[in-house]
């Protein structure tokens, strides 16, 4: 069952079928001229599309036949095929429009119909609110949706947009852009808050020379490893000193027999011993890992015979 908005919705949209065909409006008036000509044929070809559903090729139809020749129906039928396309924020302006110019005429019919339409919109038009944040505003601040710039006027007013993804620049002299990417849907808000910008660097990084990163590697590995040959001469300094020391409480005899301390000075000194040999290997490893990486670390000489053979080569081809 219908709802009183519904039903009060449905009439409305009869009535405005009826206002039209009443007053007999079917296109732009009897053609005087080239572009009232091309503007009626425009109108036929729309309206044609309309009746089978293709809304889009329909309204861009309607809309040059507008611009060509401008009428109250032609807008209110523009404003018809936007809002049954779903692109209610254009179909929201339209209907505007036509009421202004019904009003300005005096067609009280349709000036309350373009009105009905408007009402029924202005709830399910997406919208738009593009704010000032807490960052400093101070800037020659620009800012563009979709590639159209927008008017600074604008920054903290909410605007119908029709639904569908949108990018939005913020630029600045001197600072780095930012763009922010939305989506807007029916009947919804987004707010947009504009950002803190970054300053361009005064002047560019210098060029890292090349192979500098490799060589910085190298002395990190070879330093790791020599670090561990360091820990590696510690650790068998205390084996030593703990396998003498264990033999203070074994037999001079059979030095398998030892007491309490004895034995857990000599699991010590196992146990030292093990770790100064992994770490012996280990600073090994990565002491030589180190050079090799630093002595084949390319030059800039290098780079630059490498970067003439390529380019020799490239001529060849």
């Amino acid at each position: 069952m219908l709802g009183g908005s519904d039903r009060r919705l449905r009439a409305a949209a009869c009535a405005w079928v009826m206002v039209l065909s009443s007053s007999g409006w079917v296109a732009p008036a009897a053609a005087q001229s080239a572009e009232s000509q091309a503007a009626e044929a425009l109108f036929k070809q729309a309206k044609a599309l309309l009746d089978k559903g293709e809304l889009e090729p329909a309204c861009e139809k309607f809309a040059a036949s507008q611009a060509l020749e401008p009428g109250l129906g032609t807008l209110l039928y523009l404003g018809d095929c936007y809002e049954r396309a779903g692109r209610f924020a254009s179909a929201l302006t339209t209907f505007r429009d036509a009421a202004a110019l019904a009003e300005k005429r005096g067609d009280a019919e349709r000036l309350r119909l373009a009105r009905v339409r408007v009402s029924a919109l202005e709830p399910r038009a997406p919208k738009l609110e593009i704010r000032y944040g807490p960052a400093p505003q101070g800037l020659d601040l620009q800012i563009t949706v979709a590639g159209a710039p927008l008017a600074r006027a604008d920054i903290g007013r909410p605007q119908v947009r029709d639904a569908g993804t949108y990018d939005i620049r913020f630029s600045a002299p001197g600072y780095e852009p930012f763009v922010s990417h939305i989506e807007l849907k029916n009947s919804s808000s987004a707010v947009v808050t504009v950002p803190r910008l970054v300053p361009v660097a005064a002047a560019s990084a210098p060029e890292a020379e090349p192979g500098s990163g490799q060589r910085t590697a190298a002395w990190i590995v070879g330093g790791a490893g020599a670090a561990l040959l360091v820990t590696a001469g510690v650790f068998a300094g205390l084996a030593a000193s703990k396998n003498g020391d264990s033999k203070e409480d074994c037999d001079p005899i059979d030095e398998n027999r030892c007491g309490p301390e004895g034995v857990t000075a000599r699991e010590d000194a196992k146990r030292f011993a093990n770790i100064a040999t992994v770490a012996s290997v280990l600073g090994g490893l990565g002491l030589a890992g180190g050079v090799v990486l630093y002595v084949t670390a390319p030059s800039g000489e290098e780079q630059a015979v490498a970067r003439g053979a390529l380019i020799g080569l490239r001529g060849e081809l």
